[in-house]
């Protein structure tokens, strides 16, 4: 065990354990950047005053559409006041999602990934929007209503 960590005593037995443990595993199998990417961006983004539209219903469309051209997902969050539809297509360079708002109304929806990029995009009078070229890996939704209640999705792999 290390003695030159700072930690003398009895009492601190544990927490020279758990320090000499980490550094083991963080030579062995350290934590992959894209973790620590999303880690960064979970906090970056934690926004107590927004409202979270949690995942109803995950449906794979693979095999449903004639011009498919990748895997296909329709996912929709609802909240108390908004509900996002999207259909999620992964493209070989990453991802597609074309959705709806509801209740419709022109507004601007963002996707903000876990490695800190965004996107915006505007919604049209009936509530549809489509966000083309986004990298892949963990995401979410965000949206201001009139009101100005915010509104984001849960994250996962929209």
């Amino acid at each position: 065990m290390s003695t030159s960590d700072g930690y003398e005593g009895a009492e601190h037995e544990n927490v020279r354990l758990l320090a000499d443990l980490n550094a083991l595993y963080q030579y062995d199998d350290p934590v992959p950047e894209s973790v620590l990417d999303a880690a960064r961006g979970a906090f970056a983004w934690l926004d107590f005053d927004s409202e979270l539209a949690k995942l109803l219903d995950e449906e794979s469309l693979a095999g449903r559409a004639v011009r498919a051209t990748g895997d296909q997902h329709l996912l929709t969050f609802e909240a108390e006041h908004l509900t996002f539809v999207v259909e999620a297509t992964e493209l070989a360079d990453g991802r597609k999602l074309v959705g709806q708002v509801m209740p419709a109304g022109p507004r601007e929806v963002w996707l903000e990934s876990a490695g800190g990029e965004r996107a915006a995009t505007e919604v049209d009078e009936l509530g549809r929007f489509s966000l083309p070229q986004l990298p892949a890996g963990p995401a979410r939704l965000r949206c201001e209503l009139p009101d100005g209640t915010r509104v984001v999705t849960e994250w996962g792999a929209i």
